[in-house]
């Protein structure tokens, strides 16, 4: 059975077990273009590949390769003893998710998808400082890094392909270092469309692209601090509409490099603009160690203060972007999913979005105005930081929420499609959180003994207040929600309906009514 989400239209995998509509298992498909591999020869033979000898990654097209794409990868060391390829590229069957095999690379079929954990292999020592390894890849941004000497407390970024790390970020055995590949997608061999999907990933050659950098920022009693800063492509510091501005915080072993980076938001903001799938935004990643105190439990509104207090105002003065609280959105990995539930307790509508994702669901129910942002939980399917269905669910009775689940454990195969779908699917439609409310309010006027004409007019107006919402018209939508709800009142009176009825039918549009009047 597929789950569709609003928009891409595109799931796969079972629902046993599952929310009708409060836990979605769902893959991220929207147009696609041809991409770019990293490297990418035409070499029809592994053997030539093993004679390249050239550091960094090539990615082949190789009729051999379950995959279609063979990754053949150089590391240079001279005074290495050994040296480990590791990347998070083992498989899961997500088609088929009672499966427990943890699949090689070599095993690929259609429906397996990366989230197994880490393939780790000795690369081989092909003399003179060279070290080689080959390897099937699938599509999408593959990450990996080296083990030298087997130390696996020093994650070994690749020389030939490192990330742009952030010059005030974490440094040796502290930083998880992930480089980077893309493989494209071979549509014969791989079959599966939410691999297919994850060329949302890859570079393309003729779309328009954004730029982004460290930007030096003053942090009171820190000396050199940055924020990576991504700027949409054509980015007018005088349009007349500002930006909206999108913070994206790392997990731990991270900073912010590694949304840039690994996690790939450059590339993927630049190809879902050149789909016209979502709006241009400023995208600010940002490090916990200078974000100030996770604050008290007790006292609303002290968390972070940095990020309240210097950090948006700097992105507020130097950039073209929106101050209403509606038009930002924070959303982290891990320990960031942390500090994202920190902000919605302490301040829930300091931003108007939210992503918590792959760190369990751990907001309060009694969270003062959590019916007024919009939030998005996630995870990977085979990640331990898989925030619990039934604890979202509930957590939706009290605010707009939703829980995305897509093919991946704790690791960028998980992050990056969550980026992917938040971006396109959710990020600036609030019709995407209110349509499950106003589903329910449908449900339970179909349920009365209202003759037909009166419950389509009630229909009527919940299609129409939802379509509102859609098209930014909030207050259009609060004025019929109000006919609606003066509706309802005036079936009790009548008796149309029972005062528990009538209940069924108001609570969730007064729920509503209250998180749209609060953004206007």
């Amino acid at each position: 059975m597929s789950v569709f989400p609003r928009r891409s239209h595109a799931a796969e995998g079972p629902t046993e077990g599952i929310s009708r509509h409060r836990h979605r298992l769902v893959n991220p498909l929207a147009s696609l273009g041809l991409a770019a591999a990293m490297v990418l020869a035409t070499v029809p033979l592994t053997a030539q590949a093993e004679e390249n000898l050239t550091p960094g990654p090539t990615v082949y097209a190789d009729p051999n390769s379950p995959t279609g794409y063979t990754g053949h990868f150089v590391y240079y060391n001279p005074t290495a003893t050994s040296v480990r390829f590791v990347a998070d590229i083992l498989l899961r069957n997500w088609a088929d998710q009672s499966d427990p095999t943890v699949y090689q690379p070599s095993q690929y079929k259609p429906g397996l998808m990366r989230g197994g954990g880490g393939y780790d292999v000795q690369m081989t020592n092909a003399g003179n400082g060279y070290w080689v390894t080959d390897v099937p890849l699938a599509a999408g941004a593959n990450q990996y890094w080296f083990y030298v000497d087997n130390n696996t407390n020093l994650w070994v970024a690749d020389p030939a392909n490192s990330p742009i790390f952030a010059p005030d970020g974490l440094q040796g055995t502290a930083r998880r270092a992930f480089n980077k590949v893309f493989v494209p997608y071979d549509a014969a061999k791989q079959d599966f469309a939410p691999l297919e999907a994850r060329q949302i990933e890859l570079p393309r050659e003729d779309s328009a692209k954004g730029t982004w950098s460290y930007v030096p920022i003053d942090i009171p009693n820190q000396t050199g601090r940055t924020l990576g800063v991504y700027l949409p492509p054509n980015y007018d510091p005088n349009r007349a509409e500002p930006y909206k501005t999108i913070y994206m915080q790392h997990g731990g072993g991270q900073d912010q490099s590694d949304w840039l980076n690994m996690g790939n938001v450059p590339v993927i903001m630049d190809n879902l603009l050149d789909d016209g799938t979502t709006e241009p935004a400023v995208v600010i990643a940002t490090n916990t160690n200078y974000l100030g105190p996770v604050g008290s439990q007790a006292v609303l509104g002290d968390a972070y203060p940095n990020l309240r207090n210097v950090v948006i105002p700097f992105v507020e003065q130097n950039y073209n972007v929106s101050t209403a609280p509606i038009d930002r959105a924070f959303a982290g990995l891990s320990a960031g999913s942390a500090v994202t539930q920190n902000l919605i307790r302490d301040d829930a509508d300091l931003f108007g979005y939210y992503g918590p994702w792959s760190g369990g669901a751990s907001v309060p129910a009694t969270t003062p105005d959590l019916v007024e942002p919009y939030i998005l939980f996630g995870g990977g399917r085979w990640d331990f930081g898989l925030p619990n269905a039934n604890t979202v669910a509930n957590l939706d009775n009290f605010g707009f929420i939703e829980n995305v689940v897509v093919a991946g454990a704790h690791d960028f195969n998980t992050w990056n499609q969550m980026f992917s779908i938040w971006a396109r699917d959710y990020l600036w439609h609030p019709e995407a959180f209110i349509q499950d409310e106003i589903g329910t309010l449908k449900t339970n006027v179909a349920a009365t003994d209202l003759n037909k004409g009166n419950k389509n007019a009630l229909t009527v107006k919940l299609d129409q207040a939802l379509k509102l919402v859609a098209k930014g018209d909030s207050q259009g939508a609060l004025d019929v929600l109000a006919g609606y709800l003066t509706q309802v009142g005036e079936f009790q009176t009548a008796g149309k309906v029972t005062p528990e009825q009538a209940a069924a039918l108001t609570s969730d549009a007064q729920k509503i009514r209250t998180n749209l009047s609060a953004w206007l």
